[in-house]
């Protein structure tokens, strides 16, 4: 017998699905049919790879890291893929079928109808698939062409038809209700709840999609199978990111607003006691959620960058199989790791834990801030120098990574510990983000506020370690790893930036901890 919590999680995974209540009536029962091997071997790689052929289609989901004439490649990458989903959706079939293939006893709106559907309209896409592989050159026009004629079928099937970034079907593969965080249920608004759910269940979908590349890789053809698994991940995190800066931050900022505003507004012990709870949880929320999404984003980019391997060229096609693998395997990390942020930042617990989170939150922000701009003050006063003798600054690469870094501590710092003087500091760094504009008068100007509000974080950060209880120290090991972490994180935003963003480069463990 379920429990009222699984019975109310049961209910918020049937309200993140597409299915029209009959078609989740007849899709339980079909599924109900499947041996627990096909609902967790063939079931989900099927809508993998179906979601990837819908993705690769657009050249958007493509690694066009290098301009691109001939798509051999990608046309035969989408013959490969054709022949592993009609391989698995024989895996599905049920062993009673007629003898022109269609299941005894099933008319045309059950699963098992969909499913032959699904097998004619994949035989036919290898037949053509394998036709236009004959020519000696396929433009993009020819092989969007060619996706098109089995995505009109695909369109069409009700049951196997995959949905869409953001929506879901068969989300019981995913997550298990009992798994969902009771805090959910509790939540008065419904649109947050909504949003959180589905930002949940897109990154766990990621991740398991990842999986699946990273295991066809060492398969015959692997490689084009993983990069079009690639292009369905590349599309909902891309799908993602932009849902959770428009609507994910704001539904949240609301649900939160109205649980702290009913607990009434508490004082943070071992800060400055101009900030209240509330308006500090809501900003931390808010700034949470962006970050959130950005690294995300960043790191979408970056990981799946790798270019499908030409045909018949020997030798190279296990190189990149390797290095392919190495940035699917980074960003499913990325994935877990954000759903495991998303679950956290979404589950404020009771005020005294909520006050205690954010105190520690500023603890290990402050002690790592100071290491930022300890290095940004030492090489602005050496670029101001090359400025003074040669009329030229040098390199600034490092001032614009600086100007990101602050943006990501700054602001929070600022009213986290009440700075005095946040106007002249945030002009002063507003000032270096005009990257044509940064000259000697401007990098020492920054470089003075910079100095004066270190001097304010290190006594900040007294106050919070004379007032630290004996029971909960401050782990600076941890502080320290999360930071080469953040840095590490910068490098990877672009190809194009690694080397300016890399500009502070690693801190030194045993420097950290002396600090």
């Amino acid at each position: 017998m379920q429990s009222g919590f699984q019975r109310a999680g049961e209910g918020l995974l049937a309200s993140a699905e597409r299915w029209a209540p009959d078609d989740a009536e007849r899709w339980g029962r079909w599924r109900e049919t499947l041996s627990s091997e096909q609902r967790g071997d063939v079931l989900l790689p099927l809508q993998a790879a179906l979601s990837g052929l819908v993705a690769f289609r657009h050249l958007e989901n493509h690694p066009l890291s290098v301009p691109v004439s001939d798509f051999r490649p990608h046309l035969h990458a989408v013959n490969v893929a054709f022949n592993w989903a009609l391989d698995l959706a024989g895996r599905l079939r049920p062993d009673r079928s007629g003898p022109q293939g269609h299941p005894v006893g099933a008319d045309a709106s059950e699963p098992e109808a969909s499913l032959i559907a699904l097998e004619r309209s994949l035989t036919d896409g290898v037949r053509v698939s394998q036709r236009l592989l004959e020519l000696p050159m396929v433009d993009a026009a020819s092989f969007q062409a060619s996706c098109d004629l089995f995505l009109r079928d695909l369109s069409r099937n009700v049951f196997f038809r995959p949905p869409e970034p953001l929506e879901f079907a068969n989300v019981r593969e995913l997550v298990r209700a009992e798994s969902l965080s009771p805090t959910l249920e509790s939540w008065k608004n419904d649109a947050a709840k909504m949003t959180t759910l589905i930002a949940f269940l897109a990154l766990v979908r990621s991740h398991r999609f990842l999986g699946i590349a990273d295991r066809q890789i060492q398969e015959d053809d692997g490689i084009y199978l993983a990069h079009i698994v690639a292009a369905s991940v590349r599309r909902e995190l891309r799908t993602l990111t932009r849902f959770l800066l428009v609507q994910g931050v704001e539904t949240l900022a609301d649900e939160f607003e109205a649980r702290l505003l009913s607990l009434g507004a508490h004082h943070i012990t071992g800060a400055r006691a101009g900030i209240t709870q509330t308006s500090r949880e809501l900003q931390e929320l808010r700034e949470s959620v962006e970050a959130l999404a950005m690294r995300i984003h960043g790191r979408a980019r970056t990981a799946l960058d790798r270019p499908l391997p030409e045909l018949d060229v020997e030798g190279s096609v296990a190189l990149e199989g390797e290095r392919l693998r190495n940035g699917i395997r980074e960003l499913r990390a990325s994935a877990k790791e954000a759903a495991k942020e998303l679950r956290r930042i979404t589950r404020p617990g009771p005020p005294d834990r909520q006050a205690e989170r954010l105190e520690q939150n500023l603890h290990q922000d402050i002690w790592a801030f100071r290491f930022i701009l300890r290095a940004f003050v030492a090489k602005a006063s050496v670029a101001s120098v090359g400025a003074d003798y040669w009329g030229d600054v040098g390199n600034v690469d490092f001032v614009r990574e600086f100007v990101r870094h602050y943006r990501v501590f700054g602001p929070q710092l600022v009213r986290g510990t009440d700075y005095a003087r946040r106007g002249p500091l945030a002009r002063a760094v507003s000032d270096l983000a005009a990257h044509d504009a940064i000259g000697g008068p401007s990098l020492n100007l920054a470089a003075r506020e910079c100095v004066l509000f270190l001097e304010h974080l290190d006594i900040a950060l007294e106050e919070l370690e004379s007032a630290q209880p004996d029971t909960a120290p401050f782990d600076k090991n941890k502080a320290a790893a999360e930071l080469r972490g953040y840095l590490s994180a910068a490098k990877e935003r672009s190809v194009s930036e690694r080397v300016a963003a890399g500009a502070f480069g690693e801190v030194d463990p045993d420097q950290m901890e002396a600090g």
